[in-house]
């Protein structure tokens, strides 16, 4: 049974670091496009996508001109409010490595109190 447990251990820590590690790359992915203006174009194409054929008996075209305005209005906004987006990512980069470290000493932690705690429970 403790055997199990490491494993699951293992693999657990595996799948979290991935996904900080994936985290971490979208955040300095999307901070430097923020800062380029990258986000804004993009948003704009987004905003004139039209309803395919086969999805407009089904989707009401003011909720969908609504939620392309919307989108469109929250890119343009968050490009106006984050001009010097890159420079965060020096510290959001790490904080998302810390919070990682954080959370592996946990289940570290909680891993040594269960490995504990069954091998009470076998005397």
């Amino acid at each position: 049974m403790k055997i199990v447990l490491w494993v699951v251990l293992a693999a657990l820590l595996a799948l979290w670091t991935g996904f900080a590690a994936m985290s971490a790359g979208l955040v300095a992915w999307l901070l430097s496009s923020v800062a380029e203006g990258q986000i804004s174009s993009a948003a704009q194409a987004l905003g004139q996508w039209p309803i395919p054929a086969w999805l407009s008996p089904w989707v009401d075209r003011a909720l969908v001109a609504d939620m392309q305005a919307t989108w469109l209005a929250a890119v343009q906004w968050l490009s106006t409010m984050m001009p010097s987006a890159s420079s965060l990512t020096g510290w959001i980069v790490p904080l998302v490595w810390v919070l990682w470290g954080v959370v592996s000493l946990a289940l570290v932690v909680a891993a040594l109190v269960a490995h504990w705690f069954l091998a009470r429970m076998s005397r």
